[in-house]
């Protein structure tokens, strides 16, 4: 067993005595300042490029305060391991560091997206690395290799897809009436475990009988499966692009009759909104669930000048937290989302963030990266079962709620029905046959000619 597995192992026996059930948290020692290194100094050496195949504990912490710092640290080297420049073949440019140059190319966007791996009639996958394929609308309209930002069916509209958010519960819409989009990424580990047991297939699904996805481990280094959620509105002149990561994507609008929707596919300039990723790992067999916002989602500081990205403070009889009742056009300009942040960000977290910004803004002033923040990082406080069917197959989750702004904004918190607990949700997933699919809904997005495949969420 790796040392930091075993100092897990007897710090969560008592930190588990101490706080009970594991889902609350108390007050934690402040972080310290952020630096502020000139931007002549070498690289700050958290400033890493390899994303940490699983949580390390270098104080064997021993309660869960202390716990959920190191493994929000884990989610900040993450977060700047999978958004470090891009370099050949998809890899991460060591030559470079984050945001040297005030933005970059991602490592993560280079990824497949479950467009790529769930193809109609269940066929198979082209190879990791394959050129991206176009719908006809798209063909032409940008350079060979542009992201496309697809409507695949997710609700009974033809309308909404991925750009829907999580439980069908209605799309994001900017202060500029723009609908959000959304995409989903997997990285090789997740790509290659679907591959070998062709499970973006719903017929070959009905012969397996459980799955395991592959996980971190800080003993071999092997990274794991990692399935990245984001959010991304369209920029306007009023939403200052120093503050966003950017990307000129397609944007393609699939054709629907509920409402009428014409089919399109336009270029344009968006920005990154909202970061989730859920990473399986030796220490987290329920996945370790890190969530990130831009800063200026939901609340911006008073006299900056700024604007919110989904509130208007001016509105005071706009319904707050609900979305817009279908039917639903995202062709069209919607009426503008009021959002607000239901459970805060922690004071604990905060004062990390700090940090972790400090370091980014000290590698070059206008990085955009030093403009986005940990929500939190959800994971099991149980010791990682024998089997996940056993009686606590959740594994005890700390924070209990974990919720994005741009991602679960509907179901902040508890409400009737759904919470914002990520593993809670995914201990729902199953196949297109029912079986429970290691926490990811991806499999249920898998289509066969001999068998109709459902369509499924994330």
């Amino acid at each position: 067993m790796h040392p930091t597995r075993q100092a897990l192992h007897g710090a969560l026996l008592c930190a588990l005595a101490l706080a009970g059930c594991g889902d609350g948290r108390g007050e934690t020692a402040q972080a310290g300042p952020p630096r502020d290194t000139p931007s002549t100094a070498p690289r700050d050496s958290l400033l890493s490029p390899v994303v940490p195949p699983d949580a390390s504990f270098p104080d064997n912490p021993s309660t869960l305060d202390a716990l959920q710092h190191d493994f929000d640290v884990y989610s900040w080297k993450t977060f700047v391991a999978l958004n470090w420049p891009v370099g050949a073949g998809g890899q991460a440019d060591g030559t470079q560091t984050i945001g040297a140059a005030g933005d970059n190319a991602t490592v993560w966007e280079t990824y497949k997206e479950s467009y790529e791996v769930f193809l109609p009639s269940g066929v198979t996958p082209y190879p990791w690395g394959s050129p991206r394929s176009y719908p006809a609308a798209c063909q032409g309209v940008a350079a060979a290799g542009t992201p496309v930002f697809r409507m695949l069916t997710k609700a009974p509209q033809d309308v909404l897809d991925v750009m829907q958010e999580p439980f069908q519960t209605g799309p994001l819409i900017d202060q500029d009436s723009n609908y959000v989009r959304y995409a989903i990424h997997i990285n090789r580990d997740a790509f290659e475990f679907i591959v070998r047991d062709s499970l973006y297939n719903a017929y070959a699904q009905t012969r397996v009988d459980s799955v395991r996805f592959p996980s971190g481990d800080l003993d071999t280094g092997v990274t794991g499966a990692i399935v990245i959620k984001s959010a991304w509105k369209v920029l306007s002149p009023g939403d200052p692009p120093g503050r966003f990561h950017k990307s000129q994507v397609l944007v393609y609008t699939a054709p629907g009759t509920d409402p009428v929707v014409r089919e399109s596919c336009v270029l344009r300039t968006v920005g990154l909104v909202g970061f989730h990723v859920a990473h399986k790992t030796q220490s987290a067999p329920q996945w370790l669930w890190s969530t990130f916002e831009q800063v200026d989602n939901v609340r911006v500081p008073p006299g900056s000048g700024l604007r919110a990205s989904f509130n208007n403070p001016a509105c005071t009889t706009c319904p707050v937290n609900q979305p817009l009742p279908p039917p639903w056009n995202p062709d069209v300009k919607g009426t503008p989302s009021q959002i607000t942040r239901v459970i805060p960000i922690d004071s604990a977290t905060m004062a990390l963030n700090a940090e972790w910004q400090g370091r980014l803004r000290a590698v070059n002033d206008s990085s955009v990266w030093q403009y986005y923040e940990l929500v939190s990082t959800q994971w099991p406080t149980a010791n990682p079962p024998a089997s996940l069917s056993g009686p606590n197959p959740m594994g005890n989750p700390a924070p209990q709620f974990l919720a994005n702004t741009t991602l679960e904004t509907y179901v902040q918190g508890r409400v009737p029905n759904v919470s914002s607990t990520c593993i809670g949700c995914h201990n729902n997933a199953t196949t297109t046959n029912a079986v429970f699919s290691d926490f990811s809904f991806l499999l249920e997005r898998a289509q066969s000619v001999v068998a109709a495949g459902r369509q499924g969420g994330n």
